[in-house]
């Protein structure tokens, strides 16, 4: 089984060292790898895997939306996100379909029942993708620009709500989606008031526990750090590849493992 990851930059990709780890733990014998892509090389990526010579890809920056005319269908989730980043083989069709969303909303399963309110701050590609797979329609979109919140909120038939106007204590679950924090040092909005046992989420992962999470854990919230929507996504392209359904506590281990090097 060959698989691999199409990107650019991709070299900081964790995705080969995590699905390598589950090939092995199923007992199949295949290789991950990530592909530094341009743009002229997709073609021919696609259609090498139509030759059979690649069984799988995960999609990632920036070629979310840029692969889906060499596919032959999207399936649901796909269609909602408004991108790939997985594409796999059936019947000799090449399908993509979007496990970011799913992945997340599995990953926090475990930790709400959804009977509250979600807060999702971010508009952008990731926050469609989640909104889309949320099992509740319980949800107002926050984004720095108000515009953009206002057309995903249409589009999902939720509400939208200035990022200064947010209150997080009229939150159950708290999902944060932008890049903002990536540095360390920034946080997207301060979470005054937050109650306790909010579930707060960032789907950042590098740092692994951001400045937003750490205010969220001064305030005895329960967080969850980005390895669960990389992990949890991983986990169902794994799937649709190989029919195997991997361990995504022992994912989480190691990738958790590797960022605190």
């Amino acid at each position: 089984m060959r698989l691999a990851v199409l990107g650019h930059p991709i070299a900081h990709s964790l995705s080969p060292v995590l699905h390598e780890q589950w090939l092995s733990a199923s007992g199949l014998f295949g290789r991950y790898e990530a592909l530094d892509v341009a743009p002229d090389e997709l073609g021919d990526l696609f259609q090498a895997m139509r030759d059979g010579v690649w069984d799988g890809f995960n999609v990632t920056i920036p070629y979310k939306e840029a692969v889906i005319p060499y596919l032959d269908e999207l399936d649901q989730a796909a269609e909602a996100a408004g991108a790939v980043n997985t594409v796999y083989k059936r019947d000799g069709k090449l399908i993509g379909t979007n496990t970011d969303g799913v992945g997340l909303v599995t990953a926090l399963d475990r930790h709400t029942d959804w009977t509250g309110r979600v807060l999702v701050i971010g508009a952008g590609g990731a926050a469609r993708g989640i909104i889309s797979a949320l099992p509740t329609r319980a949800v107002t979109v926050t984004n720095r620009t108000m515009e953009r919140a206002e057309r995903l909120a249409e589009a999902f038939g939720i509400e939208a709500q200035a990022l200064t106007d947010v209150d997080p204590s009229c939150y159950d679950v708290i999902i944060q989606t932008t890049s903002v924090g990536m540095d360390g040092i920034h946080s997207p909005r301060s979470l005054k008031g937050l109650r306790q046992n909010t579930v707060v989420c960032d789907i950042i992962y590098r740092p692994l526990v951001t400045p937003f999470l750490k205010e969220a854990a001064k305030n005895d919230a329960k967080i969850v750090n980005g390895t669960a929507m990389f992990v949890g996504q991983g986990a169902l392209a794994f799937e649709y590849w190989t029919g195997v359904r991997p361990d995504q506590l022992v994912g989480m281990k190691l990738i958790e493992s590797l960022l605190e090097e």
